[in-house]
C-alpha cells in the first residue's frame, strides 16, 4: 500500500494549486524542514528528465544578513477545509461445469477506502517585505560559512516564500480488503467435494501534526558583487553565485586545490564522451521508432550508463548489488553515499564511510583512495535517480526487489511497465489515459502488487479493470527517475 501521507498531500496540492508552482513534501519526517524564510539548496539535476531536489539547509535568510533581526511577519491566507473520501468495491464470480465431470466454482472481491479531512492555510511572505529587506539589510561580512560551501559546490540557493500548512492535527486512514472463496465437486464411485474461503485486510493510519508543511514554494536567491536579491519570477539562466571571471578558472583556492566544477557539468562531460563512444560503435542505429522525442532522448541517456556497467566484473556487480540493497533501506546512508561520491568525483579522493554505504564506495576506489571515474559515474547516476524517488519506492525496492537478491524477473516486470507508460505517452505535458499491455501484468494486478505501488508512488492513477494508467504531467520527473533506476538495477542483476 502506497504512502498515505504522500497520497493526501498530492490530492490537496492538486485541488489548491492550479499553477503547479508548489512543491509537495514527500515525507512526513521532512514536513517541518520547510518554513517561510528558510534557505534551501538545489542541485542541478544530472538528467534533465527528473525534477531537481531541494534540501533544507537548516538556516534562515536572517542568519546570513546584517543586522541579525527577526524576519517580517508572513501573511495568512485561508483557512481552507479539505475532505477526501474514496470507497471502492470490485467483485467477480466464476463457475465451470460439465455433465458428469464435476463442477468448479469460485469468487473473489477486492475493496478499498481512504478518508482524510483537514483544515489548511497558506503562509506567504509579502512582496513588500522582500523590497524592504533587500534595501535595508546586507549580506554578512565575512560571508556566512554555509554560503561559502554552496559557492564551492556550485549549487543554487533558494528561499521558502510560501507554504501550505495544516492548522489542526489530521488523521489519514487507508484500508484495503481482499477475500475469496471456492468450491468443487467431482462425481464418481466416491464423490469428492470441498470448499474454502479466506480474506486479507490491511489498514494504515497516519497522524499529521498541526503545523506540518504539506507543500512549499521556493524562489531563487541571487548573490553578486552589488548585493543580493530574490527572483520572484523564475529565470533558468540565473545562478545564485556569479561564475568565476575568465582567466581565473585555473587559480587554486585557499585550500591549495583546484576550484570545483559543478557536479552536473562533470557528469555531463563524462556522459558526452561515453555517448560518442556509444554512437561510434554503431549501437542504437537500428532502434525502433518511439512516439515522443523526449522518451527517445531518455532511452539514449540511460543506455549510455547501462552500457558502462557492462565493463564491471561479475564480482564487482555482486558486491554492488548486495550493498546497494542494504543502503536503499537506510535514507541517511543513501544520502551520505551520494554526497561522498559527489565530493570524490570533484576532488578525486574519497573518504571512507561506515556500513554498507562504505562497501559501495570501496568498490569504486583504488587502494590510494582515488576514485575511478568510469566506475563511479554510472553508480552516481543511479544514486541520483534513486534520490528522486520517494521513501515508499525505496522501501519497496529494498525489501521487495533488492532484498531478494535482485532477481531479474522481479525487476523486469516493473521496468517493462514503466517503459510502456513512457513510450505510449506521446505528450508528457498532457493529462490522458494510457492502456497497459495485458501481457506485462503477470498473473495479478492490483494495489498490493509491487509494480502497481511503484507506479502509483510516481503520482500516476491506476485502474484494475481496464487496465490503464492516467498520466499526469506532474508524474514525469518521478516516472523517468524510476525508469532509469530500474534499468540500471536490472543491468546489474543480469550482469552478475
Amino acid at each position: 500500500m502506497a504512502s498515505a501521507f504522500e497520497k493526501v498531500v498530492k490530492s490537496v496540492v492538486r485541488e489548491l494549486d492550479h499553477s503547479r508552482e508548489l512543491v509537495p513534501v514527500n515525507s512526513l519526517q521532512r514536513s517541518t524542514s520547510f518554513q517561510p524564510y528558510c534557505l534551501l539548496s538545489r542541485k542541478s539535476a544530472v538528467s534533465r528528465f527528473w525534477t531537481p531536489r531541494y534540501t533544507s539547509l537548516n538556516v534562515s535568510i536572517t542568519d546570513i544578513l546584517e543586522p541579525n533581526t527577526p524576519a517580517p511577519a508572513v501573511e495568512l491566507v485561508g483557512p481552507f477545509h479539505f475532505q477526501d473520501t474514496v470507497d471502492g468495491h470490485l467483485e467477480g464470480k466464476l463457475e465451470l461445469a460439465a455433465p458428469g465431470q464435476g463442477k468448479l466454482a469460485g469468487g473473489a472481491a477486492v475493496s478499498g477506502s481512504s478518508s482524510a479531512s483537514m483544515t489548511v492555510c497558506t503562509l506567504r511572505v509579502p512582496s513588500n517585505a522582500w523590497v524592504a529587506m533587500i534595501k535595508e539589510r546586507s549580506l554578512q561580512q565575512p560571508e556566512h560559512k554555509i554560503l561559502q560551501e554552496l559557492r564551492d559546490c556550485g549549487d543554487d540557493v533558494f528561499v521558502v516564500t510560501e507554504v501550505l500548512q495544516t492548522q489542526k492535527e489530521v488523521e489519514v486512514t487507508r484500508t484495503h480488503k481482499q477475500q475469496g472463496s471456492g468450491q468443487f465437486a467431482l462425481p464418481g464411485a466416491v464423490c469428492f467435494q470441498g470448499q474454502g474461503e479466506g480474506h486479507l485486510s490491511r489498514k494504515k493510519t497516519v497522524t499529521i501534526p498541526s503545523g506540518s508543511v504539506l507543500a512549499f514554494r521556493a524562489n531563487q536567491l541571487v548573490i553578486c558583487s552589488s548585493g543580493w536579491n530574490i527572483l520572484l519570477v523564475s529565470n533558468k539562466k540565473k545562478r545564485t553565485f556569479e561564475p568565476p571571471q575568465k582567466g581565473n578558472e585555473d587559480n587554486e583556492d585557499d585550500a591549495g586545490r583546484q576550484p570545483r566544477r559543478p557536479l552536473a557539468d562533470l557528469l555531463r562531460m563524462w556522459n558526452l564522451v561515453e555517448r560518442l563512444k556509444f554512437l561510434s560503435d554503431g549501437i542504437g542505429e537500428d532502434e525502433p521508432s518511439v512516439p515522443s522525442k523526449e522518451f527517445q532522448e531518455l532511452q539514449e541517456e540511460v543506455k549510455v550508463y547501462t552500457r558502462a556497467l557492462e565493463d564491471f566484473s561479475k564480482t564487482l556487480c555482486q558486491q554492488l548489488r548486495s550493498s546497494l540493497g542494504q543502503v536503499l533501506g537506510d535514507e541517511s546512508a543513501l544520502q551520505a553515499l551520494e554526497e561522498s561520491l559527489e565530493q570524490a568525483l570533484c576532488y578525486r579522493q574519497a573518504e571512507p564511510l561506515p556500513g554498507p554505504a562504505g562497501d559501495v564506495l570501496e568498490c569504486l576506489v583504488l587502494p590510494s583512495r582515488t576514485l575511478v571515474k568510469d566506475l563511479a559515474c554510472p553508480i552516481l547516476y543511479l544514486l541520483q535517480a534513486l534520490a528522486a524517488l520517494s521513501e515508499t519506492q525505496h522501501v519497496l525496492l529494498a525489501e521487495g526487489l533488492l532484498a531478494e537478491g535482485l532477481e531479474a524477473s522481479a525487476l523486469l516486470e516493473p521496468f517493462k511497465l514503466v517503459e510502456s507508460v513512457l513510450e505510449k505517452c506521446t505528450s508528457w505535458q498532457e493529462r490522458r489515459a494510457l492502456s497497459l499491455p495485458p501481457g506485462l501484468l503477470g498473473s495479478s494486478w492490483g494495489s498490493e502488487v509491487p509494480a502497481w505501488i511503484l507506479l502509483e508512488a510516481c503520482g500516476l492513477e491506476l485502474q484494475v479493470d481496464a487496465p490503464q494508467v492516467c498520466w499526469t504531467p506532474e508524474a514525469q520527473g518521478s516516472t523517468c527517475a524510476l525508469y532509469a533506476s530500474l534499468a540500471l538495477l536490472l543491468k546489474l542483476s543480469q550482469h552478475c
